[in-house]
């Protein structure tokens, strides 16, 4: 008899993570090194951001990511961010003329800057506190847009769960909007005073156990602390985030990939301009209405 192969199963290595006590292991693990480290990085640039975005319209996001949210067609569209951090990027798609916003983070001292910096800028977005596995039903059918920005899958232990609830958020027709640091870039060094060669392969492309660190989260200044406190960062192929994606019911609709650094670590190879990939560009899409085309969104 001819076995019969399970789609669903045969595509990667991502990992999966079935017992919740193990999947709170690390969020709550995680949530306490974001809490952590959000005073240093609200020492260093809270002010900044609160002065951008007290300037009416402001927008921190880069000049392909806006073309091809607004290709997608943003304005007017209810928006929920998974893994929010302090907000920067709701506020901009909300200035940018999205709908309703809502975004979700596991830090409380990041939802607390979030919540903060909509209020003093009169920018109506909503955050809440939460883990994004557990994210409520009463939220479900909710979106147009999910949003996902980069340095956000690198915190997610289990890929297939995280896209199971972006696709619970969603609206027929709506769309998962992700735009994350290339799994290529996670190959090389970090940016540091000695590096001396920035395209040397330095950690493995496949890599089934997440790393762990102690301290070492302030990328925003640079402030060099100790701690107890173990953080957990997963590293994901390309096959496992979109194989993820469209197992969760998701159609792949647009994908592409930049020479650009978004992980604020890797300066010096993008301006070596040797090539590499550095940041993609990924667009899901529940069944519904309305198909999503780059080419023709402008017509």
């Amino acid at each position: 008899m001819e076995s019969k192969i399970n789609c669903d199963d045969r595509y990667s290595g991502a990992q999966v993570i079935h017992a919740p006590a193990e999947l709170q292991k690390y969020t709550e693990a995680n949530r306490a090194a974001w809490n952590e480290v959000m005073p240093l990085h609200q020492k260093a640039a809270r002010e900044k951001w609160d002065r951008a975005f007290l300037q009416p319209g402001y927008v921190c996001l880069d000049d392909v990511e806006v073309e091809m949210l607004q290709c997608m067609g943003i304005r007017g569209k209810d928006v929920a961010q998974l893994c929010c951090n302090n907000g920067r990027e709701l506020l901009s798609l909300k200035n940018l003329g999205a709908g309703t916003c809502v975004g979700f983070d596991v830090s409380d001292e990041a939802i607390a800057e979030a919540r903060a910096r909509a209020e003093l800028c009169r920018i109506p977005c909503q955050f809440v506190r939460s883990d994004v596995y557990a994210i409520g039903p009463e939220w479900a059918g909710r979106f147009d847009v999910v949003y996902v920005s980069a340095g956000a899958l690198g915190w997610i232990p289990d890929l297939r769960r995280f896209f199971a609830v972006a696709a619970l958020l969603l609206q027929p027709g709506g769309h998962l909007f992700i735009h994350e640091i290339h799994p290529v870039a996670e190959m090389l060094p970090c940016d540091s005073p000695g590096l001396t060669d920035a395209l040397r392969i330095v950690e493995p492309y496949f890599k089934a156990e997440p790393y762990v660190e102690y301290g070492g989260l302030d990328y925003v200044g640079h402030a060099e602390y100790s701690s107890t406190l173990p953080q957990y960062w997963f590293v994901h192929t390309l096959s496992d985030v979109i194989m993820s994606m469209i197992g969760s019911g998701l159609a792949l609709e647009h994908f592409s990939e930049y020479p650009m650094d978004v992980s604020a670590g890797h300066h010096r190879v993008e301006q070596a301009h040797a090539g590499v990939p550095l940041s993609y560009i990924l667009i899901g899409k529940m069944a519904g209405p309305a198909r999503f085309d780059k080419r023709t969104a402008n017509d």
